[in-house]
């Protein structure tokens, strides 16, 4: 009599982490459907609004060192949980605001939120996967939610905006972002004692951070971060200003805000092309290539006038966005292992995203002293192609040995 094995719980993790990453892409995406709606109520400028992603960004990057630590300590489902109970509410209140003041506060704690939701499902997927021949194209399924949640809820955000207003939009979107990571969370369970991997069995927290300590001083990793802080930047910047970048030139919002749900949808198609020729041609070529993409759609950005030429940008730049979001996190599990995954991408995702931070309200102040955003297009397109020439030069071979007693999970 034949023995069936058990079916493996792998994929239920992977469907969690998807739902889970389609409320990043709610929140990191759907910011900039909200600028001109929180601008005609209130009469503030470009840069004052755009402050208040930053504080939420700010928000994003100090849990996200925690968050990530958290989940190599605990598991991924409390830290899910807490996600849900922090930003869900959050987002709802900011339908009750009256001064620039409360939308900071709230978006600020959004922000600590929402800063579980990169590290938790990008290091807890990689787990179950780790050594498994479809650990590529589980991740990038994951990644992939971001991708799907900008296309599902700009558009949707959009919509309830122009009907029933902002405030009604808000309540919409926190109490999505409530009960999809509240799903995802009973979805996501810690992955069996039997399955761990073998180095870090009955390895304690200390020895973890110790390892991370150690990993975040070699140049490799410095390399990644500054390569991730020039790429989130970038993202910042467009998340929030592309609506009104579009509309300047005098293309409907409708149309604008159809193209960023779009640059989502592309995305996703990246992710997924991500994790089918990372295996041939590695982490890094991917990550260099991505680069490469996002800094010519960025300068070609400096011509766009019509609609379809905002299409032509937004395909460019969304399937580039979904290989760059893949293929980092592939690179950091690839260079540096298992053992502190989840606090190694949350420490590089801090880095950047506190760097990040400060982009849209400085492509706002430029706009509002300049008259334009053409400034601010041409530094983050050049220093995308300079991140291309870094990742090919720096990141290259794994760690050394005395710091990671595993091996890398594929070649770079």
């Amino acid at each position: 009599m034949r023995i069936q094995r058990p079916a493996f719980y792998g994929w239920v993790v992977v469907a969690g982490c998807f739902i889970a990453m389609l409320c990043m892409g709610e929140v990191m995406w759907s910011f900039g459907v909200f600028f001109k709606a929180l601008q005609g109520e209130f009469g503030w400028s470009r840069s004052i609004t755009s402050s208040c992603y930053t504080f939420m960004v700010v928000g994003y990057a100090i849990s996200a060192i925690v968050a990530g630590r958290l989940s190599d300590r605990y598991s991924a489902r409390p830290v899910l949980l807490a996600s849900a109970l922090l930003a869900g509410p959050a987002i709802a209140l900011c339908s009750r605001i009256e001064t620039v003041l409360q939308l900071q506060l709230l978006l600020f704690v959004a922000g600590l939120g929402a800063g579980v939701l990169l590290s938790v499902p990008s290091s807890t997927v990689q787990r179950w996967f780790h050594n498994r021949s479809r650990s590529a194209m589980a991740l990038a399924l994951v990644m992939s939610g971001v991708g799907v949640g900008a296309l599902v809820f700009a558009p949707v955000i959009n919509h309830i905006i122009a009907t029933t207003g902002w405030r009604q939009a808000f309540v919409f979107a926190g109490l999505f972002y409530f009960i999809a990571v509240t799903v995802a969370a009973v979805l996501v369970r810690p992955l069996p004692r039997s399955s761990s991997e073998p180095s870090s069995a009955g390895e304690t927290q200390g020895a973890r951070s110790s390892v991370a300590r150690q990993l975040v001083r070699t140049p490799r990793f410095i390399a990644l971060v500054a390569v991730l802080m020039a790429s989130v930047f970038s993202f910042q910047v467009l998340s929030v200003h592309l609506v009104p970048l579009a509309t300047d030139a005098g293309i409907s919002p409708e149309i604008a805000a159809a193209a960023l749900g779009l640059a989502g949808a592309f995305s996703v198609v990246g992710r997924l092309v991500c994790g089918l020729v990372s295996g041939r041609i590695g982490w890094r070529w991917a990550l260099a290539l991505a680069e490469i993409g996002i800094g010519v759609a960025v300068l070609f950005l400096l011509v766009v006038d019509e609609a379809w030429m905002l299409y032509c940008f937004v395909g460019v730049y969304g399937l580039a966005q979904g290989v760059r979001a893949v293929s980092v996190s592939g690179v950091i599990g690839c260079l540096f292992g298992m053992r502190a995954i989840g606090e190694l991408i949350g420490i590089a995702m801090a880095c950047a995203q506190l760097t990040a931070a400060l982009g849209p309200y400085a492509a706002g102040y430029l706009h509002d002293v300049l008259g334009s955003y053409t400034l601010i297009l041409w530094v983050i397109g050049i220093a995308l192609l300079v991140c291309a020439v870094v990742v090919l030069k720096f990141l290259v071979a794994p760690v050394e040995k005395r710091v990671l007693s595993e091996e890398p999970t594929s070649g770079v």
